[in-house]
């Protein structure tokens, strides 16, 4: 892969134009797909240093680092390479705030052998956060497969292209949805974040985050319909300062969005309800007393159909209504969950089909012992949704913390979470402790 620039396109020409029409797509890759943000077009700075992209490497490693400035785009661009010990990297990175770094929306990055020299690789960046953007390899003289990640995970593999590494470094970036537009929803990958209903949840998540230092935090802890801080077990009144458990800060949230809408608190009996019908085995069920396995399940489900039952005005809500059982490309287990480390994924395609919801999750695994059981233990609440620049945001609490996707991750990444989604409103008002 050492072709000169020459041999290349210089612009979205003919060649390129016939491939879309026999490809089925657009005349020209802006007029098809209406797509509110794709990363800014940097094709022309690509252009002027495509040979020294695919130069030899002993050339390569003198290249000088510099700064570009892309007339396509209106933006800064750091043209620069990096190395380790089995590749050498040359980058395009346009700039961001003030400074350029590397995962950013519309960097390219050209992966080259050490062993050969040649082009295994390119990379570009969808957003401005690492987890979002393309792999792209070569696989043949003209032809390249491209796999998709979104939030870190791989939501399309090794779809193919009928154009070749060195053609994409030099065409717009637009070219790639519009050959990809059958295979690939590119309003999952770029949705409309303008949506009122994100701000909702933000809202939400920061007044719950405003108030955590007024939590304690105390095994089966919870707050009853008066304010008072009692054991979830016994309804028995706390001493001392009292706190919350998992479940009794889930509770304190869904609470703050009661207290808005109607001015009161939930009360805890008919959250501990089982739903013995709904869920269970053989193992399982003689263990519902010394051990219940279910808890954190029927618990969120719980507290979310009593927000979406008093949301319809008291209208009774099916326990397994404000499930999340259906998300493209991931598996859902029924009364398990998903898969812990697919979570960042399933929030954010939750966030872009169904904008204005928070959701409660309880984590699956195998606890205990005499005998060992897959029971749920933990109970986290999470906040997806897209700021006011358009980056995806998940605010993730638990007891009485602020944590993250990548905590819950390092905890659980070989667990379940199953999720059920609460709406957002911003009459939510967290409740007070009174010690």
């Amino acid at each position: 892969m050492t072709q000169s620039k020459r041999s290349i396109p210089a612009r979205p020409g003919l060649p390129v134009l016939l491939l879309l029409i026999v490809w089925g797509v657009g005349s020209s890759p802006a007029q098809t797909l209406r797509l509110p943000a794709l990363p800014p077009e940097t094709d022309d700075v690509r252009r002027i240093h495509l040979e020294s992209a695919l130069a030899p490497l002993s050339h390569l490693a003198s290249f000088r680092p510099r700064v570009e400035l892309s007339r396509e785009s209106g933006r800064r661009v750091m043209v620069t390479t990096e190395a380790n010990r089995t590749h050498r990297y040359f980058l395009f990175v346009p700039e961001l705030d003030d400074g350029f770094p590397v995962a950013n929306a519309g960097t390219y990055i050209v992966r080259r052998r050490r062993t050969d020299g040649e082009a295994d690789q390119l990379k570009i960046f969808l957003h401005s956060d690492p987890g979002f953007f393309l792999r792209i390899r070569p696989d043949g003289p003209a032809r390249t497969r491209l796999s998709l990640y979104i939030a870190g995970v791989r939501l399309h593999q090794e779809i193919p292209l009928p154009v070749s590494l060195e053609t994409l470094l030099v065409e717009p970036f637009a070219l790639i949805p519009e050959l990809t537009s059958r295979r690939i929803s590119w309003t999952v990958v770029y949705p409309d974040t303008s949506n009122p209903a994100y701000r909702d949840v933000s809202l939400v998540a920061h007044r719950a985050r405003s108030a955590l230092h007024t939590l304690h935090d105390a095994d089966d802890g919870a707050m009853d319909e008066h304010g008072n801080l009692v054991f979830i077990d016994t309804l028995d009144r706390q001493e001392g300062l009292g706190g919350l458990n998992c479940s009794g800060f889930a509770k304190w949230v869904v609470d703050g969005l009661h207290l808005g809408r109607h001015g009161s608190l939930l009360p805890i009996e008919p959250l501990k309800r089982k739903h013995l019908d709904l869920r269970g085995h053989g193992w399982s069920e003689p263990l519902e007393q010394t051990r219940d396995p279910y808890f954190g399940l029927d618990w969120t489900r719980n507290l979310a159909t009593a927000d979406l039952s008093a949301e319809k005005g008291g209208a009774a809500a099916h326990p397994k209504d404000a499930d999340v059982h259906s998300v493209a490309y991931n598996a859902y287990v029924a009364n398990v969950g998903y898969r812990v480390e697919r979570l960042p994924q399933v929030l954010y395609l939750l966030a872009v089909n169904e904008p204005g919801y928070f959701y409660l999750g309880s984590l699956n695994r195998e606890f205990g012992d005499n005998p060992p059981l897959h029971q749920h233990v933990h109970v986290v609440v999470l906040f997806p949704y897209f700021d006011e620049r358009g980056r995806f945001v998940v605010d993730v609490m638990e007891r009485n913390v602020e944590t993250s996707l990548a905590s819950l991750d390092r905890r659980y990444r070989n667990d379940s979470i199953h999720l059920v989604r609460v709406r957002a409103s911003r009459s939510y008002a967290p409740p007070a402790i009174r010690h």
